[in-house]
């Protein structure tokens, strides 16, 4: 009797727990960077083995809902921020909710010349870009990095136009009038460098989220190219795909 209760208790009982965990959070006001009671503390409150408490608190660290700092406890974090891979948009458009505030800083703007990854993206059409660096927060929080790339030819003038809260993906498309008509994405999981992890607060062994894009205008050029760094634990990615039937 004993040996099926522990088998009904490591297999059900997490599930309960994860959503009295919920419960307990909501109804104590408890918010992001706010610590949780110990395995043992929630032991006794949810009357469950610790096995049980470990496996819904590994869970709800899997899903974003909470977040262990060896040798301090387990606190509540901010929900994954959903971003949508697929769409057209420039990055931050998108990202604003009634529930989040979304922040840019300028890191820096200057003009670089180009370089082979440059060349190979445009084709070897300009000789200067305007290279933006900016972090963007999720209500304070950093949540990624982003570099854009944009052909001086194209764009003059355009780093005197840009604002930290600015889109460039508007300023391209009402300013100069450039219409978009495709665009790429890759996607890779790498670690941070060092500039990475200053800018980020994150160490070596987090992962990031790299999205490599570029944007393309009429007759299938390249008009602008952007890759951005986002922190893999604080969002979660979505891919849609409609299908037209017709």
């Amino acid at each position: 009797m004993e040996k099926d209760n522990l088998n009904r208790d490591q297999l059900y009982l997490y599930e309960e727990i994860m959503t009295g965990l919920k419960q307990y959070i909501d109804s104590h006001g408890l918010k992001e960077g706010d610590r949780i009671p110990t395995e043992k503390e929630l032991g006794d409150l949810f009357k469950a083995s610790r096995i049980s408490i470990r496996r819904a608190i590994k869970e709800l660290v899997e899903e974003g809902t909470l977040n262990i700092v060896r040798g301090k406890g387990t606190f509540v974090s901010a929900p994954r921020k959903e971003i949508h891979l697929l769409d057209l948009q420039g990055f931050s458009e998108g990202l604003t909710t009634d529930n989040d505030t979304i922040t840019k800083d300028i890191i820096s703007i200057q003009r670089v010349k180009s370089n082979k990854n440059l060349d190979r993206i445009f084709e070897n059409q300009y000789d200067e870009f305007i290279e933006l660096v900016r972090k963007v927060y999720r209500n304070d929080q950093a949540l990624s990095l982003d570099f854009a790339y944009l052909p001086t030819e194209l764009y003059p003038g355009i780093e005197e136009r840009i604002t930290p809260e600015s889109s460039t993906f508007t300023i391209i498309h009402d300013d100069y009038g450039v219409e978009f008509k495709k665009v790429n994405k890759n996607l890779e999981f790498v670690h941070p460098d060092e500039e990475l992890q200053g800018h980020l607060k994150v160490n070596s062994l987090n992962l990031l989220v790299l999205v490599d894009k570029v944007i393309y205008g009429e007759h299938d050029a390249p008009v602008h190219y952007s890759k951005y760094y986002l922190i893999a634990d604080r969002v979660k990615l979505r891919l849609e795909h409609i299908i037209d039937q017709n």
